[in-house]
Parts: C-alpha cells; structure tokens; sequence
C-alpha cells in the first residue's frame, strides 16, 4: 500500500505521507473495531473525525467534512492481550485488519486504529500497560516482569519495556524526545484532564515512591515516576475497565483528537541529557568515563540483577 515518490525523501513530512497512510485513532477497542469492520459499519464511528490537518490543507470548507472509510485495508501484527484457557493474561500473536480513511477535501489518507493499538508499536496498548504496571510495583526488576510475569508467544524483552518506560516516562513529563508523530503532547492532556475533572489539579501533589535500586540518574528518576503518575490517573478518575491506559485513549480521542496516545520506545535518557559529550567535559569538566545516562545490561536470567 505505500507509496515512494521521487524527491520525497528530502522533505521528512512528506516521504511520511507518501510512504504510508498517517495514523489516527478511533474511541473503539479493536475486538469491537474488528466486529464492525466486519459488518460494514465501522463508517459511522468515522462520521464526527475530521481531517487532522485542518485547517491548513483543509481551509476552503467550514465546518470540516468528517473522513471517509475506504473500500482498502493494511494487514499488520500485533501482540495482543487475550486470556488462556485458565484465565491468564497472555500475549498472542495475531494479524489484524486497519481500516483506511481518507479525506474528501485534501485526499490524504489515514490508517484508522483503535484505541487499544498504537502507531508504530507491535505491542498492543494493554500488553504495554501490563508490563509497565507491573513494574511500577516496585518489587520486581526489568528481567523478572519480562521473564516471569508475562506469559505467551512472544513477549516482550526486558530491554523493551525498559524502553517503554524511557519513551513513556519523557512523553508524560512533556518533553518532545519522548513523541512520535501526529499524537497528542502530554502537556494538551493534561490541560484538558485538569478542565474537565477537578481532582486532576492534585496530580501532581501526589508522592509516588520509586524503589532506589531502579535508577542512576536524577533523569531516570523523573521519568519513572511520570509512569507512575500516569498509572494512578485511571484511579483517580475512577476508571472501571482494568485496561485504564485504553480507557484514557478513549477519552483523549472522545474529546476530538483525531490522534491519541503515542510514545517513543527508542530513546535512552531526555532530551536534556541528550548533550555532546564534548561539550559537557568542556563545560562541567566531567571526566571522560564518567556515564551520562542509565546503560541497561544485557539479557540475563531475572535473579542476577536488578
């Protein structure tokens, strides 16, 4: 389905627009997108989203035309989360459909996710909240949530949800380093949760304690805890659904976001620490040994280290 046009490269924005569909998100879970999908009635869940690059692209029509579905679809995997035949979360590999949408007015098109799947992660949202939740317990190390919590075909390594954490922690602490492209900045959600829920104006009042063994740097400490802020924020607002990350995509796309959550899993330490290191022993005089960001170790087995 992508397409490469001649010159794109030169310009980021567009080799993304030609190469493939941009991402946009729907308040729907993707056992429910599939069902409708599958009946045809997953247009009408399209009639109140509108072109995410209106008004610029879009300017000549006011109010703005909702999006179309198309007659194409992409295939991609995706590691979901399903219960066995005991009751035990598991992750499981699967093949799913995602829709296209397109725009009558600027024709782009868009790859039309659920809420429980997320642009450019293979992990679905739940296995992702799973494995960050665990750790943020405070007990177990990287290696044991990945080799001893999660159960399935394929999970994830202990070096990926360190990733997560990473990408997670920096996205929700605002910091542009920890986005990818086209979700929604933390700073925007967390403006709109203070607007519409009271409560939300003590987030930040509320101590969270993180295990001292779990960091090396002031750095890696803010993000953790930015993890367990955004964890407790589904307690706060009471959320039923076990799956509260899920619950609070739901409610960013709700409130007219044509795009949702979104996090960088490639990153190791923010943007602040993010110096040339050549220019930070020229400045602070910091030896040349001396590390600059938490190093994360090599695959082994859970007891050997924290």
């Amino acid at each position: 389905m992508s397409v490469r046009m001649k010159g794109a490269s030169h310009c980021p924005l567009l080799a993304i627009k030609m190469e493939s569909p941009i991402p946009i998100t729907i308040a729907l879970s993707y056992d429910t997108y599939a069902s409708l999908f599958s009946q045809g009635l997953l247009d009408s869940y399209l009639c109140e989203t509108t072109c995410p690059k209106y008004p610029h692209d879009c300017s000549s029509q006011d109010p703005p035309t909702a999006l179309e579905l198309t007659n194409s679809t992409v295939s991609r995997t995706a590691f979901i989360l399903e219960k066995d035949e005991y009751g035990i979360d598991t992750v499981v590999e699967r093949t799913v459909k995602i829709a296209l949408g397109r725009c009558p007015i600027c024709k782009c098109r868009y790859r039309v996710l659920p809420a429980d799947i997320l642009p450019y992660k293979l992990y679905s949202l739940p296995v992702i909240e799973l494995a960050v939740s665990l750790y943020n317990g405070g007990d177990l190390s990287l290696r044991q949530v990945a080799w001893d919590q999660l159960y399935g075909e394929r999970t994830p390594e202990h070096t990926t949800l360190h990733g997560w954490t990473e990408g997670l922690g920096a996205y929700w602490l605002g910091r542009t380093v920890g986005e990818v492209a086209f979700s929604v900045p933390a700073t925007r959600i967390l403006a709109e949760l203070e607007l519409r829920f009271s409560q939300m104006r003590s987030l930040h009042s509320i101590p969270v304690w993180i295990n001292p063994k779990r960091y090396r740097s002031q750095g890696r400490l803010e993000r953790l805890e930015a993890c367990k802020r955004l964890e407790i924020i589904g307690t706060m607002l009471d959320v039923k659904n076990p799956l509260k990350f899920v619950e609070l995509n739901r409610l960013i796309v709700g409130w007219g976001n044509s795009c949702g959550l979104g996090f960088r899993t490639g990153i190791c330490c923010t943007a602040i620490e993010h110096i040339d290191s050549t220019d930070v022993r020229s400045w602070l005089q910091i030896p040349t040994k001396e590390q600059l960001s938490c190093p994360i170790r090599g695959r082994s087995p859970p007891g050997d280290s924290k």
